[in-house]
């Protein structure tokens, strides 16, 4: 799983049959720093430099942070198995924090 900041939707006049009517936002991934809070307005600094898309069924809004899961079994049970991707934004996030592990 990714978290991520959403950046933009994508529009497009074509698209596969099983993307019709389905949302697709554009994502850059939060790059996760020193333990502590992750801000929700993560600045350029804190996003990957590429950005993914994602089918995102929850509607979320541009700037806020959510997590993409990536995968077959994760596109079929959060929008079937007939859809053409594997990245689906599973939540919207309220408060994300790092948390310094002890070493294995």
């Amino acid at each position: 799983m990714i978290l991520a900041k959403v950046v933009g939707t994508v529009w497009g006049a074509r698209q596969a049959a099983s993307l019709g009517g389905r949302r697709i936002v554009e994502v850059r991934p939060v790059v996760l720093g020193p333990a502590g809070p992750v801000p929700h307005d993560a600045t350029e600094d804190r996003l990957a430099d590429a950005s993914l898309l994602a089918v995102d069924p929850l509607g979320a809004d541009e700037g806020q942070l959510v997590l993409v899961a990536i995968g077959s079994r994760v596109r079929d049970l959060c929008l079937g198995p007939d859809v053409t991707t594997k990245h689906c934004v599973i939540a919207i996030v309220d408060a994300a924090e790092v948390v310094e592990g002890e070493p294995a």
